[in-house]
C-alpha cells in the first residue's frame, strides 16, 4: 500500500453494530481511510475480500479457528488481519498472533487506539498489547524480562482446545454429572471421564473441585 492511497477497510462480520461503528469511526477520522465492505464468515469471504481488495480485514478472534485458511489467503496477498479480542489472557493472544494476525485490539479500546491499529496493520506492520508484545519479544531473545513461566502455565499450555472446552463447560456447570456433561459437549459419558482423567494429569490436580478452582484462577472458565 502506498502512503498516499486511502487505507481500504474490510468487515468479515454480520454484527450491523461492529459495522457501523467501523464506518462512523472512518468517517469521523482525519486520516485517509475508506469503507471496502463487509461479508459474512463462510466458503465464499475470501472470494469476496479478493473482489473488494481491503488493505486490511477486521473480524473477531474467534475468525481464525472457525476459518482457518483466511490468514493465509490474506498473507498472500500482503493483507492484513487486524482481530478484536475481549480476552485478557496472553497464551490466548499470542495464539491468535501465531494464527495470523497482524492486530489486536480489545472491544473497550479508544477510538485513537483502533484507528492506529487500522493504520498500522494495513501497512503489514505488528499491534498488539504491550504485554503481549513485551512477552513474544522476550521469548524471541530470551532475554532478562523473559518471563520463566510458571509450572502451571507450562502444564496449562499442554492442553488440547478440546480439553480446554471441556474444562469451559465443567466450570460453568461444576454440579453436572459425567452423563449430562457428555451431552452438552455431544461426547459419550465415558469419553468424558477418559478426558477428565487426562486433564487432572496433565495439569497435576485432583478431582472436580480443584480443577474448577484451577480454571478460574487461571482464566480457564
Amino acid at each position: 500500500m502506498d502512503n498516499v492511497s486511502p487505507i481500504r477497510v474490510f468487515a468479515a462480520t454480520v454484527h450491523q453494530m461492529l459495522i457501523w461503528g467501523l464506518k462512523a469511526l472512518l468517517e469521523s477520522s482525519a486520516r485517509p481511510m475508506t469503507w471496502a465492505g463487509s461479508h459474512p464468515e463462510g466458503p465464499t469471504l475470501i472470494d469476496e475480500v479478493h473482489r473488494r481488495k481491503p488493505h486490511i480485514v477486521i473480524a473477531e478472534a474467534g475468525v481464525t479457528s472457525r476459518q482457518p485458511d483466511l490468514s493465509a489467503a490474506l498473507a498472500g496477498r500482503n493483507i492484513g488481519l487486524l482481530l478484536i479480542s475481549a480476552s485478557r489472557d496472553m497464551m490466548e493472544l499470542e495464539h491468535l498472533v501465531r494464527s495470523g494476525a497482524r492486530g489486536i485490539v480489545h472491544p473497550g479500546d479508544p477510538a485513537g487506539t483502533l484507528l492506529g491499529a487500522i493504520e498500522q496493520v494495513a501497512q503489514t506492520h505488528f499491534w498488539v498489547p504491550r504485554e503481549l508484545a513485551e512477552r513474544i519479544l522476550s521469548k524471541a531473545i530470551g532475554g532478562p524480562f523473559a518471563p520463566t513461566g510458571s509450572t502451571e502455565e507450562m502444564r496449562i499450555e499442554q492442553l488440547t482446545p478440546r480439553e480446554r472446552h471441556i474444562i469451559l463447560t465443567l466450570a460453568h456447570h461444576p454440579e453436572a454429572k459425567a452423563f449430562t456433561l457428555g451431552t452438552m459437549l455431544n461426547i459419550s459419558e465415558c469419553t468424558v471421564r477418559n478426558h477428565l482423567s487426562l486433564i487432572y494429569k496433565k495439569l497435576e490436580i485432583r478431582g472436580r473441585a480443584a480443577l474448577v478452582m484451577f480454571a478460574n484462577r487461571h482464566r480457564l472458565a
